[in-house]
């Protein structure tokens, strides 16, 4: 009978200290879990303030040519065809010049269009900063605010909807990543 004590004991010992240790990897992984969801979280919203920010900034742009601009004609030279961003052929950005101050000044559009917009030799509105004209855009409202107009608020109610489901996450201390 003492032979059999001596092994129960052993067989409890050995019971208790493995789930210590299991508890121990199960703490661990909680807090390797919490650590992976705050940076997460922290790398997502940096995501998503870059690209307000980004729209923030070609927002001041066009304001600041919209108030203090000038207007000129421009002539679109050629169009720039380049890859979508899914990698298909193509779009096209038209290549603008126009004269200020006595030079002579060019860029691209920021807007690309897969049927081009604008026809090689046509002419155009341009506004330009007259401080600074390689700061110019084709005077069209549409094309100057559509993408902060569209990019800001889209950035912020995908950061609430993040913040929201990953804050939820971190407080069950549940997984982000669901295999």
């Amino acid at each position: 009978m003492n032979e059999n004590n001596k092994f129960d004991k052993a067989v409890e010992n050995y019971e208790k200290g493995f789930d210590k240790a299991i508890n121990v990897v199960e703490k661990v992984g909680s807090g390797v879990n919490h650590l992976f969801n705050g940076c997460f979280l922290i790398i997502a919203n940096l995501f998503f303030a870059a690209f307000c920010m980004w729209g923030a900034y070609a927002a001041s742009v066009s304001w600041k040519l919209e108030t203090s601009g000038e207007v000129a004609t421009g002539i679109v030279t050629h169009l720039e065809e380049s890859e979508t961003s899914e990698g298909y052929c193509c779009v096209y950005s038209p290549i603008v010049e126009f004269q200020a101050n006595g030079q002579t000044y060019s860029f691209e559009n920021q807007n690309a269009s897969d049927q081009p917009d604008y026809d090689i030799g046509g002419q155009v509105r341009v506004r330009y900063d007259p401080a600074n004209p390689n700061t110019a855009q084709i005077d069209d409202p549409f094309e100057r605010w559509t993408f902060p107009i569209i990019i800001i608020p889209a950035m912020i109610f995908t950061a609430l909807i993040v913040n929201f489901f990953s804050i939820r996450a971190w407080r069950k201390g549940e997984s982000l990543l669901h295999y």
